[in-house]
């Protein structure tokens, strides 16, 4: 017997076939986010993707930063960056170790302890390996264990952790293991170039041992630190920075500025020290203490130490064919002695690029000026006046030897 024209072969209404189908469909998109979720976890920030076993939940996924517990909420998991491409070692260890134990505090912990801090070869990757021991409910609970993993990535650390009670620690230290085990790190740390930096506004310096040109990801942050010192076109300056372990870093830049004056050396450098101290500081200049004789490279120069205390600055300035370059220096790590050292140091590698040696062009009246007022007594200005004094006193004396009757001598002779 042939169906009917028309008659569906499922026994349910029609309605209730479309119902069920959207309902199934529902269901899959549910179970297929489900898996997806589950692995893998790309964040552009991090410059990676973090893979998790199927034991997992995720509770927060953005590009920076995630955090996962265990389907028995027996562990959880968190994954953070801090700025700047640090370099992994036992000085890193100390720093990170304290800076767990204070964000454990800030979320409830207490009585926290650095049980283990050192570095250790993961995946091919050198690894802080930190282990800080705590008590929940701000001290007064049971045993708590949280373990973390750092590591440098492009221009930032990341840093992963595992938090237990004591009767999970090993098994949230093999999830720790499998988590670096898997993690794909798309951006490697970058390459921190030379230390001999240069400037095409014809000028260069060595940095000093610790310090490095900042990568890509860094440009940025360091450019903000140098706003607050320096207001114009940073294009055409070298930069350099002591990298962080946390916070920011010890930063130093060169940059050319406009300045039409005359000769640097002891005879005028009180005169010219105080130019530069207006020309930088305007009105403030009268409260900086005087400039030190430097020399910066093969001239004299200035150094000045416009604060001390928490993050000093320093500033050094040198006269070239382009004006006068001056290096800014802001410390955020390094004491004042220190930050001096650092400008000495760089002072003395100090070269300039331009024709003739960069040397600084002085004006004729600036030149003239210049003998006027500090080397009055050089040949340049007395050799002159001694040759007029004499050109002088040859006609006096001429004029003395002549008889106001010569000429009538002659006309009687004739």
């Amino acid at each position: 017997m042939l169906p009917l024209a028309g008659r569906s072969r499922w026994p349910y209404p029609r309605a209730s076939h479309e119902r069920m189908g959207i309902e199934m469909a529902l269901l899959l998109m549910w179970i297929w986010s489900t898996v997806a979720l589950a692995e893998p976890f790309l964040m552009n920030d991090v410059g990676g993707t973090l893979h998790l076993s199927a034991d997992w939940k995720m509770t927060r996924w953005s590009d920076w930063d995630f955090k996962a517990t265990t389907k028995d909420e027996a562990i959880r998991m968190r994954l953070w960056l801090s700025e700047y491409q640090t370099t992994i070692d036992d000085d890193a260890a100390k720093v990170w170790g304290a800076d767990y134990v204070s964000r454990l505090e800030k979320e409830g912990a207490g009585n926290g302890s650095i049980a283990k801090s050192a570095v250790e070869a993961i995946e091919g990757r050198p690894t802080v390996w930190s282990q800080v021991d705590f008590q929940f409910g701000g001290g007064k609970g049971k045993k708590g264990i949280a373990q973390h993993a750092a590591f440098a990535g492009a221009g930032q650390v990341i840093h992963l952790r595992v938090i237990s009670n004591a009767r999970n620690m090993r098994r949230a230290e093999k999830q720790l293991h499998a988590m670096l085990e898997g993690f794909e790190l798309a951006k490697a740390p970058a390459e921190q170039g030379t230390s001999a930096m240069s400037s095409e506004s014809g000028f260069g310096a060595t940095l000093p041992d610790g310090w490095r040109p900042p990568v890509e990801k860094e440009d940025r942050l360091v450019a903000k630190i140098i706003e607050k010192m320096w207001s114009g076109d940073q294009s055409e300056c070298w930069v350099g920075m002591r990298p962080p372990v946390l916070g920011d870093p010890d930063v130093m830049f060169a940059c050319k500025k406009y300045w039409n004056g005359g000769p640097v050396d002891a005879y005028s450098f009180d005169t010219v020290e105080a130019e530069f101290r207006t020309l930088f500081f305007g009105q403030a200049g009268a409260e900086i203490a005087k400039g030190e004789a430097i020399d910066v490279g093969d001239r004299m120069g200035a150094l000045f130490r416009p604060r001390d205390g928490d993050n000093p600055i320093r500033m050094l300035v040198a006269p070239y064919d382009q004006g006068v370059m001056v290096v800014w220096a802001r410390g955020a790590s390094l004491a004042p002695v220190t930050m001096d050292t650092v400008m000495k140091e760089v002072a003395g590698s100090v070269t300039y690029t331009g024709p003739d040696g960069g040397h600084p062009k002085v004006r004729p009246d600036r030149m003239a000026s210049y003998y006027v007022t500090h080397r009055p007594t050089h040949p340049i200005v007395w050799g002159p006046v001694l040759v007029l004094v004499g050109i002088i006193g040859f006609f006096v004396r001429r004029r003395k030897g002549h008889t106001p009757y010569a000429d009538y001598d002659d006309i009687t002779e004739m």
